[in-house]
């Protein structure tokens, strides 16, 4: 039978065809058109759904998306309130060698940025994006600042990293383009959009929205991942409650300095290109990892669960980050499994972190050696 198309029907048809192929737009704002599966699709990473030690104000989401060419990471947040806050977003990134997991950061080079802060990740670092905003206003006027620390880059001879300036944006999601040759992101993309009351409870779609080549981030292929972990942090620099991943019954602030690597779990995301999220920290306190006794006796074991057969790696790290001992690295079956810490007993006394590795998950304990 012949069919007859109106021209209403060509409409919604191409309508329909365009929203199919449609990629990510990058305008500080969180489509349902933008979520899904496979390149140029947004994918939940994660959320926080903890109380927030600055109320109202702070984390809601994080999504990640990859096409052929871009990074792209969306954070829904509202972080502005009376003074100049920021979002911090760590990087590691596949190809590329920073600074090593377990250490403390030497702060960014200007000193009126957050990057001032000197946490100790329990993730490698490759990169530091920043977002500082002015004073939250109901009519969404203000500015926006971005920049950029490379830690696979020399410190520079204070020992700080430099903390590149990237540009300014307002709050309206209008995006903007790098155009700096020295940025180290050339063509990359940043926008930021302001929710309409400020409150982060009623805020599910705005936020900070970056893209960024993979050429620039030294390039990514199928199956190559790269870790992420983003916080909030006040205008002093102190780290509010509020990271993503998120830590387990945490409301307080966690201040100056916070060490990630005292605390249960694995601080990052891993997302692996072209599948998605691989872990996270709810799935690192999975594995059910314990050390004892501690300090470190003849009788020490490490016990910990393996979900599914995999590759693990169990090292020990001094507290300059350095691999000091490597006591497992094979395939294990599934369940649960121990290992003797005795070997440690021969290092000089102090502190030291455990890392294991199963799979693509990373979890640490911190051993005392007397």
């Amino acid at each position: 039978m012949k069919q007859l198309f109106t021209l209403a029907t060509v409409a919604a048809l191409t309508a329909a065809s365009l929203s199919a192929q449609a990629q990510i737009t990058v305008d500080g704002t969180l489509s349902a058109a933008e979520i899904g599966t496979g390149a140029g699709k947004y994918q939940l990473v994660g959320t926080y759904t903890n109380a927030h030690s600055e109320a109202d104000r702070g984390l809601k989401a994080l999504y990640m998306g990859t096409t052929a060419t871009t990074l792209n990471i969306m954070v829904v947040a509202s972080p502005e309130k009376g003074d100049y806050n920021a979002l911090l977003l760590y990087l590691d990134a596949p190809n590329k060698t920073g600074v090593a997991a377990n250490t403390k950061l030497a702060g960014g080079s200007d000193n009126s940025s957050q990057f001032r802060s000197q946490p100790t990740l329990d993730m490698p670092v490759d990169y530091g994006f920043r977002l500082t905003v002015s004073p939250f206003s109901a009519t969404g006027s203000g500015d926006v600042y971005h920049s950029k620390i490379d830690f696979t880059a020399n410190p520079t001879s204070a020992g700080k990293y430099p903390d590149v300036y990237l540009g300014s944006t307002n709050k309206t999601g209008t995006a903007f383009t790098i155009t700096d040759a020295n940025s180290g992101v050339l063509g990359g993309k940043i926008s930021y959009k302001t929710s309409a009351t400020g409150s982060v409870a009623a805020n599910t779609t705005t936020g900070w929205e970056i893209e960024y080549p993979l050429s620039a981030l030294g390039g990514a292929s199928t199956n190559d991942i790269f870790r992420v972990m983003v916080a909030y942090v006040g205008d002093n620099a102190e780290f509010y409650s509020d990271v993503l991943p998120q830590i387990s019954g945490r409301t307080t602030a966690l201040g100056a300095n916070p060490d990630f690597t005292a605390i249960a779990g694995t601080q990052s995301y891993s997302y692996r290109v072209g599948t998605g999220v691989l872990a996270s920290r709810a799935a690192s306190e999975a594995l059910q990892v314990a050390a004892y006794p501690n300090p470190v006796a003849a009788n020490s074991r490490l016990s910990y669960t393996v979900p599914t057969a995999t590759a693990v790696a169990v090292n020990v790290y001094n507290s300059l980050g350095q691999k000091v001992l490597s006591l497992l690295d094979a395939a294990q079956p599934a369940g649960t499994h121990d290992l003797a810490l005795a070997p440690l007993r021969q290092l000089p006394a102090g502190a030291y972190l455990v890392t294991l590795r199963v799979g693509s998950e990373l979890s640490t304990r911190r051993v005392v050696v007397e």
